[in-house]
């Protein structure tokens, strides 16, 4: 009776500190959010692919953590990373109007950004900006290509196709209903081959500095911190190894 006694005591004594417990459980879930893009990251066969997602679980894995990863459009994902503590977003973008709404935890990629045409449409190629407000651009809507672009003047009323994603984008200008895209070369070439267009042809002007750009998964300013700090220690730790310079340039 005596031991029966100490033992309940000893529980009320433990229960509030195990409800806590619990709760920060619950509450230090992640989420992952993501567009599909074939150069980064993407979702095939019911599994998620692609050297980006890889990177994110060698980050989750080394400060052992775990996420649930979700793909959706690009407007939808930026929205739920900006709006939701504990949300990782990847792949995006860093800039200037960007930068203060997430901890940037680890990059990702090196893009480009140029306009490109079809090669069989050669009065669509343009050498620079001011060219490209003179013809059509299909941009995904709320993207950094978006946001750029509309930063020089460019406006739907005036030379913008708005699109949710670029599988779309990439449609339009090989079918010939838009002049231009303002996107990586490489991520419009697999799109392509994706469609099973391989003889589709495009042209863009040479790469230069101007024109890169470094991508990276990001997680909402409001996050619990502690989980912050060990996605961050998990990133330096992996940055050093010969996976993740792998991963990078792939």
């Amino acid at each position: 009776m005596y031991l029966t006694i100490i033992s309940l005591v000893l529980f009320l004594c433990l229960s509030p500190s195990l409800s806590t417990f619990a709760k920060a459980s619950q509450e230090t879930n992640l989420l992952a959010v993501a567009n599909d893009n074939n150069l980064l990251q993407y979702y095939e066969n019911g599994e998620s692919k692609g050297p980006s997602f890889e990177i994110l679980q060698a980050v989750l894995k080394e400060a052992q953590l775990e996420a649930k990863v979700e793909f959706m459009p690009w407007v939808r994902a930026f929205s739920t990373a900006k709006n939701n503590p504990n949300t990782l977003i990847l792949s995006m973008i860093k800039t200037p109007d960007r930068e203060a709404d997430f901890h940037w935890i680890i990059k990702v990629s090196n893009l480009s950004r140029v306009f490109i045409s079809l090669a069989s449409k050669p009065e669509n190629h343009v050498d620079h900006i001011q060219q490209a407000k003179n013809k059509l651009v299909a941009i995904v809507l709320g993207s950094a290509n978006y946001n750029e672009l509309t930063a020089h003047g460019f406006s739907e009323q005036k030379n913008l196709y708005i699109v949710p994603d670029s599988e779309l984008m990439v449609t339009l200008l090989a079918n010939g209903r838009v002049d231009l895209v303002y996107e990586d070369p490489t991520n419009i070439r697999n799109i392509l081959n994706k469609q099973d267009k391989k003889d589709v042809d495009i042209r863009y002007k040479e790469i230069s500095a101007e024109n890169e750009r470094s991508s990276y998964i990001a997680i909402n300013k409001n996050s619990d911190m502690a989980i912050v700090n060990r996605l961050q220690q998990a990133a330096r730790k992996f940055e050093q190894t010969p996976e993740y310079a792998e991963l990078l340039i792939r």
